[in-house]
């Protein structure tokens, strides 16, 4: 008996088909990397700029943690809206290279916290936290431009910290004048 592999022949697939592939695989991720026993989640938010409003993210990590309480930070360290607590059992750090932060925030910020995600930027920040992204190691998949780089990153680190950020669509250029020059003629019907 033949294997299924070699019976079906390799299809390529549309880009729309491709996202939704690689929404779920992320999707799927998130799951498998969701902490237990979280309430309290302080987020600190990226100087570079922030593609997702704060109730956005509050949004989709209340959608992961239901019973938690979500707190904001800047990279300098001041509380936005409400103070945060003393302890908090996630924190999700988006600062990245190049953003001012104290010397020794990060570890500040890892003493505060029982688990700390965020992004390989800064002095041992990929000693002291415990899940990190590394946007040089993902080398050409990060994009330039600084929105679509935070866009990238961002998502990312909410996926590392078990929050899944799966957009409802995609908006994708039209295709209309594409698919008709790809539909066999009609000359012989």
């Amino acid at each position: 008996m033949e294997n299924n592999a070699t019976l079906i022949p390799a299809q390529k697939l549309d880009r729309e088909s491709e996202h939704s592939l690689i929404q779920m695989a992320e999707q799927e991720q998130a799951v498998l990397n969701r902490i237990e026993g979280v309430k309290f989640v302080l987020v600190v938010l990226s100087a570079a700029g922030m593609v997702y409003d704060k109730e956005a993210i509050r949004q989709k990590i209340l959608s992961s943690y239901p019973d938690s309480v979500v707190f904001f930070s800047n990279t300098m360290g001041k509380s936005i809206g409400s103070l945060s607590l003393k302890r908090v059992d996630l924190l999700i750090d988006f600062t990245g290279a190049g953003q001012r932060q104290g010397w020794f925030y990060a570890k500040k910020l890892r003493k505060l916290a029982r688990v700390a995600v965020g992004r390989n930027a800064g002095f041992f920040r990929k000693k002291i936290y415990d899940r990190i992204f590394d946007e040089k190691a993902a080398g050409a998949q990060v994009p330039l431009e600084i929105l679509a780089r935070e866009r990238f990153v961002q998502k990312k680190v909410l996926n590392l910290a078990g929050v899944a950020f799966v957009q409802a669509g995609l908006a994708l250029p039209d295709l209309g004048k594409s698919i008709a020059l790809e539909l066999p003629g009609m000359q012989r019907l």
